[in-house]
C-alpha cells in the first residue's frame, strides 16, 4: 500500500481512514489523516505554433484546448486552477511570470500537471552533454538567427533552464506531458538530477514520441496525433491517469502507422531526408504517480459520449 493514497473525487472529499477492524490497528491519527487528503490539481497548458513553422497556428491551439477541456473535469481543476499559454501568449517571458506566480501560490497540498505542445530544437553547435543540448522554442514572430542568440535574449529556454524553473515551484507532485518531436530530451534524468531539485518530490514524464521520432499530426492535420488520442482517452476511459495514458499511447502508436506510411511514400517521391515517423509515446513514472492518481468518473463529469 502506498504511503499516501492520492484519490481525486471532489472538493468535498473527506479523509479516508482504515479502521482497526480492517487491519487490526488503531485509526489514523489527526496528522496521518491530514496526509490522506486529496491534492489540489493545477493545470498549465502551453501551446506554441510559431508563424515561421510550417503548421498552422490553430494546430497548437486546438491541441491544447482539446486536451485541457477533457483533463480539467477529470481532475477537478476548474478555471481558477487552469492556466493556458497559447501562441502569442506562450512566450518565454510569459512562462517565467506564470512560474513565479505558481511558486508563490502552490505548496505541499498541490499537484501540478503541465501539457506542453511546442517545437523542440538543438543548439547550433554540438554540446558535450547531449541531454542538456536541447531548447524549447517559445513564441517569436520571426525565427531567431541562432539558438544561442534566442537563449541569450530570453526568447527561447534551454531544457536545463526549463527543468530548473519547474523545481522552483513547490508543488507536492509534478506530471509533465511533453508533446513535441524528440520529447525524450527533457527526460527524467534532467528532472531528477538537476542542480536545482526537489530531491524527494515525485515526478512523472510522458513523452509523445520516442527517441529520434517525429510527433505526427492527425490525418487531417488539425491537431497533434497524441493530443487527439489523449483527449479521446480522457473522454472514454475510467480509472487512473495511468489507464488514460496507456490508452492514449496505444491509440497514438496505432494511428501513426498509416500516417507514417503515407509520409514515407511522399518522401520517396521527393527524395528528401527520411524521418522516423513510427510514433511510440513513452511513460516515465518511477514513483507510480499516474497509477495512484484516480480520475473523477466519467459519469460525474458529463464527458462520456
Amino acid at each position: 500500500m502506498p504511503a499516501r493514497l492520492r484519490m481525486l473525487c471532489s472538493a468535498a472529499f473527506g479523509v479516508f481512514a482504515l479502521t482497526g477492524a480492517l487491519l487490526g490497528a488503531a485509526p489514523l491519527s489527526d496528522a496521518s489523516a491530514q496526509e490522506e487528503k486529496a491534492l489540489r490539481n493545477h493545470i498549465v497548458g502551453i501551446g506554441n505554433c510559431p508563424p515561421w513553422h510550417p503548421q498552422a497556428l490553430e494546430v497548437c491551439r486546438n491541441s491544447l484546448e482539446k486536451v485541457v477541456a477533457a483533463l480539467g473535469p477529470r481532475l477537478d481543476a476548474g478555471p481558477d486552477k487552469t492556466h493556458l499559454l497559447i501562441n502569442e501568449g506562450a512566450s518565454a517571458s510569459a512562462l517565467k511570470m506564470k512560474a513565479t506566480e505558481l511558486a508563490n501560490r502552490l505548496g505541499p497540498e498541490d499537484r501540478l500537471i503541465i501539457y506542453a505542445n511546442l517545437p523542440l530544437g538543438q543548439f547550433d553547435s554540438d554540446q558535450p552533454d547531449a541531454e542538456n543540448g536541447y531548447i524549447l522554442e517559445f513564441w517569436a514572430t520571426e525565427r531567431p538567427e541562432t539558438a544561442a542568440e534566442a537563449i541569450g535574449n530570453g526568447t527561447w529556454i534551454s531544457a536545463p533552464a526549463f527543468a530548473a524553473m519547474l523545481h522552483t515551484i513547490p508543488a507536492a507532485e509534478v506530471i509533465l506531458v511533453l508533446d513535441t518531436n524528440n520529447s525524450y530530451a527533457v527526460n527524467m534524468h534532467l528532472l531528477d538530477k538537476h542542480s536545482v531539485d526537489h530531491e524527494e518530490r515525485p515526478e512523472a514524464l510522458i513523452s509523445s514520441a520516442g527517441s529520434g521520432q517525429t510527433a505526427n499530426y492527425s490525418a487531417d492535420r488539425t491537431i497533434s496525433l497524441f493530443a487527439k488520442h489523449l483527449a479521446l482517452a480522457l473522454q472514454e476511459t475510467d480509472g487512473t491517469l495511468q489507464d488514460v495514458m496507456t490508452v492514449a499511447s496505444g491509440g497514438t502508436r496505432q494511428a501513426a502507422i498509416p500516417i507514417c506510411a503515407a509520409l514515407k511514400e511522399h518522401q520517396g517521391e521527393d527524395n528528401g531526408p527520411s524521418v522516423d515517423c513510427q510514433q511510440v509515446p513513452e511513460i516515465h513514472d518511477p514513483d507510480a504517480l499516474l497509477s495512484e492518481t484516480m480520475l473523477i468518473p466519467l459519469a460525474e463529469t458529463g464527458l462520456s459520449q
